[in-house]
């Protein structure tokens, strides 16, 4: 047998376990003399004990590490960049992957040990630095025996390049990422307006289909705030096309700066919004709809290029399912709403009443 550099051969051991390390360590000298890609090994560690050392390492590991025999346990413990593991949950077809930094790998290496002596074997992935200063993914596959009377464990284990499975499965996932943020990203564009980044009307019509369909006894009420921003072609023939679309970006911050969640607010066409308040009945509505009428009355906007825009809005408001119990016509009644305020001189809010079938003068305000 070749030079020894382990411990339970020259240690206080029984006879038994001696004899089963001797057979294991002349079964590994022997498969690592073939010069195959496999690299075979035997660890060991006692339970009391914090240190694991090898009793057989091969040749081509101590290459890879750049260290002595005696040197490679701890090596390969400051080397670990990652380790993964793999295993298979709840009968899924893809195996769910663990990974640890190297800080992680040590914080736990207690918990890691137990459940490798509890499953009584182990089977990871770890990347590690090399001796010339490259990386390299290494597979671990080993069988535990326990030795219980002397408190002695006994990993039988093999290790595999599998740098370059690795590499292409990190590239994979790379792929993936920049698709799946592609996909966000269309997904996002798809349902927000480009200049304000509220929602548009796409997303409008869908949602409001949604909550209309909701019919039962127990659904909730929930209303629409038709908004129009008054004399608006006075700020587009003052201040141009270009500062006209910056004040209507900064109007939209105001209005979602008064959005409790889950509402929202849609960027419906020009100087039209719509803000959409699920659970909000008419006079809830009301009151949150006058908020945003004083808050954009009392903003000034455009500050940033030196400018002094004021505005106002006129609002209009329809409840489901009181009244109207579709789309169409509860957004024909918000916007008929809005119109009232229009005509009634600007710069207020109005709710709609489907028993009259024309604006409620008890909410209008």
């Amino acid at each position: 047998m070749d030079a020894y550099y382990g411990r339970i051969l020259t240690g206080k051991y029984s006879a038994p376990l001696k004899a089963r390390i001797e057979q294991c360590i002349l079964h590994c000298q022997g498969f690592d003399g073939l010069g195959t890609p496999a690299m075979p090994y035997i660890s060991a560690w006692r339970k009391k004990e914090n240190t694991i050392w090898y009793e057989f390492v091969s040749r081509r590991l101590i290459e890879l590490l750049g260290c002595d025999y005696s040197e490679a346990p701890q090596h390969f413990r400051e080397s670990i960049i990652a380790r993964h593991r793999y295993t298979r949950k709840f009968r899924r077809k893809r195996p769910s992957e663990e990974i640890l930094n190297s800080n992680e790998v040590n914080v736990k290496k207690l918990k890691l040990r137990r459940e490798v002596i509890r499953r009584g074997a182990l089977d990871a992935v770890y990347k590690f630095k090399t001796a010339a200063s490259g990386t390299c993914w290494i597979k671990d596959q080993a069988t535990i025996e326990a030795y219980e009377p002397e408190g002695v464990y006994v990993s039988l284990g093999n290790l595999t390049v599998v740098t370059k499975e690795m590499e292409a499965e990190e590239r994979l996932k790379e792929t993936q990422k920049s698709l799946q943020k592609s996909e966000k990203k269309y997904r996002d564009q798809s349902i927000h307006d480009s200049l304000t980044r509220l929602y548009n009307t796409r997303y409008l019509y869908k949602s409001l289909a949604a909550l209309t369909k909701k019919r039962s006894k127990k659904a909730k009420p929930f209303s629409l705030v038709f908004m129009d921003i008054d004399n608006f072609k006075q700020v587009v023939d003052t201040n141009g096309h270009l500062n006209a679309s910056k004040t209507l970006r900064e109007i939209a911050a105001t209005i979602k700066s008064t959005l409790p969640e889950p509402a929202y607010g849609v960027a419906y066409g020009g100087d039209e919004f719509v803000v959409v308040l699920p659970g909000f009945d008419k006079q809830q509505a009301l009151l949150l709809a006058e908020t945003i009428r004083l808050r954009i009355k009392e903003s000034t906007y455009l500050k940033s290029s030196n400018l002094q825009v004021h505005v106002s809005a006129s609002l209009g408001i329809a409840t489901f399912p009181d009244d109207a119990d579709n789309l169409t016509d509860l957004l024909a009644r918000a916007d008929q709403a809005m119109f009232s305020v229009k005509e009634g001189g600007k710069d207020s809010i109005c709710g709609i009443s489907r028993e009259e079938g024309d604006p409620s003068v008890n909410n209008c305000r």
